[in-house]
């Protein structure tokens, strides 16, 4: 995959794309924004949408993000680049490392590109995942399972990207842990990855990634004081096919982690915990701007950690209690999902619907204490770059 490709987290920005815009010599500077409303068949005690909690909430028009960047060139093949995030999904980030507010650096870099090799240093988006962060670059109006439950953020750290030839290339990660800013583990998580681009075009591609290496277990004062965190390992499989009009993309992650004990409820001693996800997007592009849009995924968890991140499920599995825990033993989960969308592209801008169907084969209840298993929603999106 070309190095623009791999920088954008393997997938390909079919949307409405953020459009650079040239300021003072060798500084280019680029904007997006997006917002969605969702509405559910479900209601919640603590009114999140279930199957969905990256979401603002129940028939809400939220901004979902604010993306501003810019681009300088430093000569003799260095660059630095910056993103800033705000708006729900900037707050969500801001959480998952454990700081507050709603604003967050995506990216913060710098950039050595040479006639082969590629070198990044700083803070950088996920290379995991057919889902892109940058909501503008995504197919689909909605954020699938994986990408919500599976896949991370971002990462401080290092990559080298090395092309042997226009169709094969691999890649080199160390980094902190998977959505970490600040790291109190002395090991780093590694990476290796490689990619296959069909007759060296940027729009067929396969790409096979592996990373291992110490999480660190809670933030600040919560975290596990006394080890280098939890060893998580994963193995992801990431492509993208286009025939013509049609654009097809899938993903494949395998993914393992240990616990201790008292982490896992029910567990006779320590636990690797196991997770395995797959999902396809299919996109027919129907002229004159407008695109038909299909997804389906299936997301298996044995214990229930990554699931859990669901408080309707965190409470199904009983992990509020006087302990609070972090899976449940013989959890055997497997959440499915399937959306079919519209979207409108204009120069600039686009806007996109959707109707989506998600089930889990656990009961969970609604406000009222009703069971159920399942929930059908319908997803508005809208957004532009400049």
């Amino acid at each position: 995959m070309s190095r623009s490709l791999l920088a954008l987290g393997l997938c390909a920005g079919l949307g409405a794309q953020t459009a650079p815009t040239a300021g003072p010599a060798g500084i280019t500077w680029r904007g997006s924004l997006w917002a969605s409303a969702v509405t559910q068949d479900r209601d919640t005690a603590d009114g999140s949408l279930a199957f969905r909690p990256l979401e603002q909430g129940q028939s809400q028009l939220a901004l979902d993000g604010l993306l501003l960047g810019v681009d300088a060139s430093l000569g003799h093949g260095w660059s630095a680049r910056a993103s800033l995030l705000t708006g729900h999904l900037g707050k969500v980030l801001q959480a998952s490392t454990g700081d507050t507010g709603s604003v967050t650096p995506v990216e913060a870099m710098l950039v050595w590109t040479g006639s082969r090799d590629t070198l990044k240093v700083g803070r950088m988006m996920t290379f995991i995942g057919m889902e892109f962060l940058d909501g503008t670059q995504d197919l689909t109006a909605s954020r699938g399972l994986l990408f919500t439950y599976a896949d991370p953020f971002g990462q401080v750290g290092i990559n080298w990207h090395h092309a042997f030839s226009p169709s094969w290339s691999s890649d080199a990660w160390v980094f902190n842990g998977e959505d970490r800013t600040r790291d109190n583990n002395s090991g780093k998580t590694v990476g290796l990855g490689l990619t296959y681009n069909h007759l060296g075009s940027a729009d067929d591609y396969l790409s096979l990634q592996v990373y291992r290496g110490p999480e660190q277990d809670g933030l600040g004062a919560a975290r596990n004081s006394g080890a280098e965190g939890r060893l998580r390992e994963r193995l992801c499989l990431m492509g993208q096919w286009v025939w013509g009009r049609s654009t097809v993309q899938g993903e494949l992650s395998l993914g393992r982690e240990s616990f201790l004990q008292a982490d896992i409820l029910g567990s006779p001693g320590p636990v690797r915990a196991t997770w395995r996800g797959m999902g396809l997007i299919a996109k027919v592009d129907l002229g004159r701007g407008r695109d038909l849009v299909f997804r389906g995924e299936r997301l298996a968890d044995d214990t229930g950690v990554r699931l859990a991140l669901d408080p309707s499920i965190r409470e199904a599995l009983g992990l509020n209690g006087p302990t609070p825990a972090l899976g449940r033993a013989g959890a055997n989960l497997v959440a499915r999902s399937w959306s079919i969308g519209v979207a409108q592209r204009f120069d600039r801008a686009f806007v996109r619907f959707e109707v989506r169907r998600d089930s889990l084969n656990l009961g969970l209840q609604d406000a009222q204490g009703k069971s159920f298993r399942d929930g059908l929603s319908g997803t508005l999106s809208l957004g532009g770059s400049f």
